[in-house]
């Protein structure tokens, strides 16, 4: 009988000592875990910073089209034919499927291109989601400068099938002060913890893409002279 208690002592303590170390040890697994999964947390979420949508293009009726499409009124499925209507790559399919996603009236047409009207935009991500070209981005709402491009092809390549898109002339990337924009790729980028704001890139680019919402919400038209400007100083 003393053998049985000492038994069941014995095995009560081990279990006892086990369970303390599995607690002990999903504790420090957790931490690490949390630390290692940091890149998932959103942080911006949780300071409750709110964002918007911005659609980097411009194209629209601006850019060239492979062929006229007659199909479903969908940019999923025309970008199966030939991976969609337009020549460049990166450019808005323009049929409207992230405004069929959109449940906030935030997303419109214009031009046979995307637009965001920010102010109704919640930032939810069902048109970033939607998008089968991944031209729809999340962004700070209080940005005021944007870059309405996803092109990476070079200067002269963009120039044959496109009439406001980047064509990396670097314009932009000189003239700020704050090294808020730069050109990754053939493609001017902005970071937005550096952006102040002022417009100056806004103001240089001869292709007049990149747009300023102290001027405007969207690019604004281009000249001859400003084209010419653009096709001078890159290659």
């Amino acid at each position: 009988m003393n053998e049985i208690l000492s038994a069941v002592f014995t095995l009560g303590a081990l279990g006892l000592l086990f369970g303390a170390v599995l607690a002990v040890s999903s504790k420090l697994f957790a931490v690490e875990r949390d630390e290692s999964n940091e890149p998932l947390i959103d942080v911006e979420a949780a300071e409750n910073k709110r964002m918007t949508a911005l659609v980097k293009c411009s194209g629209g009726v601006r850019a060239k089209r492979k062929f006229e499409y007659a199909g479903i009124n969908d940019c999923v499925a025309a970008t199966q034919i030939s991976g969609g209507l337009l020549e460049c790559a990166y450019g808005c399919v323009g049929l409207g499927t992230c405004v069929s996603s959109c449940s906030f009236g935030a997303i419109s047409i214009v031009d046979e291109v995307a637009v965001i009207d920010y102010d109704k935009c919640h930032g939810c991500e069902r048109c970033v989601l939607s998008c089968p070209k991944n031209i729809i981005a999340l962004i700070p709402y209080d940005a005021d400068v944007h870059v309405c491009c996803s092109s990476v092809d070079k200067g002269g390549a963009l120039r044959k099938i496109c009439e406001i898109g980047c064509v990396s002339c670097r314009m932009c990337e000189k003239v700020c002060k704050h090294g808020a924009i730069q050109v990754n790729d053939s493609l001017a980028v902005i970071d937005y913890g550096k952006c102040t704001g002022c417009g100056d890139c806004a103001e240089k680019c001869p292709r007049k893409l990149i747009s300023d919402a102290n001027l405007d919400k969207g690019p604004k038209p281009i000249d001859s002279d400003n084209a010419q400007n653009a096709s001078d100083i890159t290659e």
